[in-house]
């Protein structure tokens, strides 16, 4: 087999066998690498044959992190002492029979911590290394409280006794990184596309800069960084999550920059500051503005978007007395092919009040898609898409998700009960007959 050598030649399957079975080795792998590492070993017992076969696979996945998210919000009652003994004799179980020699893929997400499991989070990153790991993801998302601080430390110290060079992917939620350390990673990691930090405390200062850096997509969310600097002349994509409104950015030489994620109070930031950042806004193509912290009465006056092409918004529908001011985005952005709202509890505190129908100013060239999500039926949302309606000349789509209440902090989706999201979809099935004739509506 490519990368990993097979353990066994290919038996001749007898007459009447399965398909599947009669295939090389080297595929039946590469389909059982598509499992994670709970499923991949079960399919020793289909056949001797198979009896092995999971051991090369190019992918090992960890992920309790469903278990983890239930714990957090108090869903099930388990003893995390027990939970976590089960975890890590589990990894540490299929770890000791794997056989292959390269990792295109290791993920590890449960809640393990420092003190207790230090050397058996040590020992898996290290494994991991040894088999050249290409993408490395570890989420370490602890069970109580609110706030997902890192309960592991990753330090320079510990990393310089590893090759990490094999790195194209790293993500490291609730995993503890200095500037310091994110610093090392960059330098010894000239094949690192994606870099994703979540929730780590010690992250205050970030700085990516230099003319060999391979990165395409930077992640930072939740950390309490203080000074961005970024120089990268490879880089497509940045997405941001910060709770500082005064953090300090300094972006330049991005000229591959065409998407971007802003959310958390900078977001906040950026939109009363917009003319600071015009000449970054005017490259992106695909834009997400997440403005739930925030109600505006009166929107600040956007720079020109002229390249985006897909525009998501992200708001707090609670005492949102109208939401008219997205479609302003309509007039700075005359490329904008999607536009994608998504509103958190429209129906909380409804506004009772009659509808002002807008009158139809310059039509929208491009605009073929228009989603919104947390569709309630009320004043605010229908009078902002009869207003998206009558300027979007070339709608070919229209979708309504009546079915979202709220979206949490880490991206979560919560949903209404049935007979809210019934009201709402009989509610929706009004705006048919205001579609421009070539458009369909879809409700959800």
């Amino acid at each position: 087999m490519s990368g990993n050598r097979s353990p066994t030649s290919i038996e001749d399957s007898p007459s009447g066998g399965d398909l599947i079975s009669e295939l090389p080795d080297d595929i039946l792998v590469s389909i059982l690498s598509l499992l994670d590492s709970k499923e991949a070993p079960r399919s020793s017992i289909l056949s001797r044959r198979w009896r092995n076969l999971w051991t090369f696979t190019s992918s090992l996945v960890f992920d309790d992190s469903l278990l983890v998210r239930a714990m957090l919000f108090n869903k099930v009652t388990k003893s995390l002492e027990f939970e976590r003994s089960r975890f890590i004799n589990w990894v540490n179980t299929v770890l000791k029979f794997y056989q292959g020699t390269t990792l295109d893929k290791f993920t590890v997400c449960f809640d393990v911590d420092e003190q207790s499991c230090k050397l058996d989070i040590e020992r898996w990153i290290i494994f991991a290394f040894e088999k050249k790991v290409r993408s490395l993801h570890l989420d370490f998302t602890i069970t109580r409280g609110y706030f997902l601080l890192g309960s592991y430390t990753l330090t320079t110290e510990f990393l310089s006794n590893c090759t990490i060079s094999s790195l194209k992917e790293l993500r490291l939620f609730a995993v503890e990184v200095s500037s310091e350390v994110v610093g090392y990673i960059l330098s010894a990691c000239p094949l690192l596309e994606l870099l994703s930090v979540q929730s780590s405390e010690s992250l205050v200062r970030l700085k990516l800069f230099g003319p060999s850096l391979n990165l395409k997509t930077l992640e930072i969310m939740y950390c309490p960084v203080e000074y961005v600097e970024i120089s990268s002349s490879n880089l497509v994509s940045f997405s941001y999550c910060g709770n500082g409104r005064r953090t300090v950015f300094v972006i330049n030489n991005v000229p591959h920059l065409v998407e971007a994620s802003i959310s958390g109070l900078s977001s906040c930031f950026l939109v009363k500051n917009m003319f600071l950042f015009s000449g970054l806004l005017s490259q992106l193509e695909t834009f997400m503005l997440d403005l739930t912290m925030e109600v505006f009465r009166k929107f600040p006056k956007f720079p020109k978007l002229k390249n985006l092409k897909h525009l998501e918004l992200v708001l707090d529908g609670r005492h949102a007395h109208s939401l008219l001011y997205c479609a302003k985005f309509l007039k700075v952005s005359p490329l904008l092919c999607r536009f994608t709202l998504k509103v958190n509890k429209l129906d909380s505190f409804p506004i009772y009040r009659k509808m002002k129908e807008q009158e139809t100013k310059q039509p929208h060239l491009h605009l073929k898609v228009i989603e919104f999500c947390g569709f309630v039926g009320s004043a605010v949302d229908i009078e902002l898409l009869l207003c998206l309606l009558k300027r979007a000349v070339s709608l070919k789509k229209l979708i309504i998700d009546p079915r979202v209440e709220y979206i949490d902090f880490q991206k979560t989706y919560h949903y209404k009960d049935a007979e809210l999201v019934l009201a709402a979809r009989t509610r929706a099935k009004q705006l048919e007959t205001r579609l421009p004739p070539s458009a369909e509506l879809v409700i959800l």
